[in-house]
């Protein structure tokens, strides 16, 4: 079997759980336009010589649905940076530990994509930095931070760097202003 379809993540409650493979998603570019293939997008990206890469999803419940939204941040040092993202919408979850844990292994399973060998034997990334930003704080005074060293333990282990709040910009900045404002 290909590791994508033995690796869906979370189970919900109500059994669903595959994803289906990420970079396969329909990602557009937040300067507009369809970004019809987030791998070739990225290669130019580091062809540019951007240095960093954040991945990030953050959700918001809309009605009887929770919409999701991934985003891929490359940034090049005095020179700005890049935004990919996919929206997804699923029914309603009610737990804010499911949501939560769903927003990383989105953001985590994009990630171990990235890094998957191509045809050639090379990955995507090879050159940049890659972090997983985390919508959850640990300031006990916000109900995520019941759920920190949980959600971390989810990206520390496959392997990459978790970033949480204050600092993860890519899920509390740049997936929460695309997940609300609805620009598609």
């Amino acid at each position: 079997k290909d590791f994508r379809e033995t690796t869906s993540g979370p189970s919900r409650e109500d059994g669903s759980s595959k994803m289906g493979p990420m970079l396969e998603k329909q990602w557009k570019s937040l300067a507009g336009g369809p970004a019809v293939d987030l791998r070739l997008e990225l290669e130019r990206e580091v062809a540019n010589r951007a240095t960093e890469l954040c991945i990030g999803t953050d959700s918001q419940q809309v009605k009887q649905y929770t919409e999701y939204v991934t985003v891929v941040v490359t940034t090049r040092p005095g020179k700005g940076g890049r935004v990919f993202y996919f929206r997804e919408r699923v029914p309603r979850i009610k737990s804010l530990r499911e949501r939560l844990s769903r927003e990383v292994w989105m953001s985590t399973s994009l990630a171990m994509e990235l890094v998957a060998p191509t045809d050639i034997g090379q990955n995507v990334v090879n050159d940049m930095e890659l972090s997983i930003h985390i919508d959850a704080n640990p300031d006990p005074k916000y109900r995520s931070s019941d759920y920190v060293q949980e959600l971390v333990g989810m990206v520390v282990g496959q392997g990459f760097q978790a970033v949480i709040k204050p600092m993860a910009w890519a899920a509390g900045h740049a997936a929460d202003h695309c997940v609300k404002h609805k620009n598609d």
